[in-house]
């Protein structure tokens, strides 16, 4: 039997193992970018408005109600508090919702591709009229997640495969840490200030 427990399987696990129970019909790390990106953008939501997201990017009208879809709610109520917490507190480690380096390489390139597709429409809703007066170094970064939301899954494993989606990812994720303090008032961290992608 699945056991849903955060603190026996990492987020992406237990949320792509709740995905295919409920027969979803999107990604997994699609949920979580749409979820950072409406953060990002200045929105807040309360735990209805977030399961109902949830069930609606699940392509469902409504959950199947059984005690592993309890556990899995009261996960996605903590995952999102636990996010804002780590957005507006870089002490706390943001990360992305992806799968590891135990999943085939082009798993782990698509689910990043979803995870910026999702992000990037959250932003769309949330700052709607706010990204077209951001800053320059905001607009690039913003080119360039478009770029990464395009990549080509058909990527083989291989050491300087796994080198180079790892320095992606690490990209994505001050990129997304920068446009958050953007749109939330929060100071850029210094670290962004020395990323580029290549």
């Amino acid at each position: 039997m699945t056991d849903f427990n955060v603190e026996q399987e990492s987020d992406f696990d237990w949320l792509a193992n709740f995905y295919a129970s409920q027969g979803a019909i999107n990604h997994p790390s699609e949920l979580h970018g749409l979820l950072i990106g409406r953060l990002s953008g200045g929105e807040r939501l309360n735990a209805d408005e977030w399961l109902k997201l949830v069930v609606e990017h699940m392509g469902l009208e409504q959950l199947v109600q059984d005690e592993k879809s309890e556990r899995a709610l009261t996960n996605l109520v903590d995952l999102y508090s636990n996010n804002v917490q780590q957005l507006e507190d870089l002490a706390m480690g943001f990360s992305l919702v992806l799968p590891d380096d135990e999943f085939i390489l082009n798993q782990r390139v698509e689910a990043l591709g979803m995870w910026v597709r999702g992000f990037l429409e959250g932003l769309a809703l949330s700052a709607q009229g706010q990204l077209q007066s951001a800053d320059k170094d905001i607009q690039e970064l913003l080119r360039d997640l478009v770029a990464i939301s395009q990549i080509d899954d058909q990527a083989e494993d291989s050491e300087e495969g796994e080198k180079e989606i790892n320095e992606i990812i690490e990209y994505v994720r001050i990129g997304v840490v920068t446009v958050f303090s953007e749109f939330n008032g929060e100071e850029a961290p210094e670290e962004s200030q020395d990323k580029t992608l290549h």
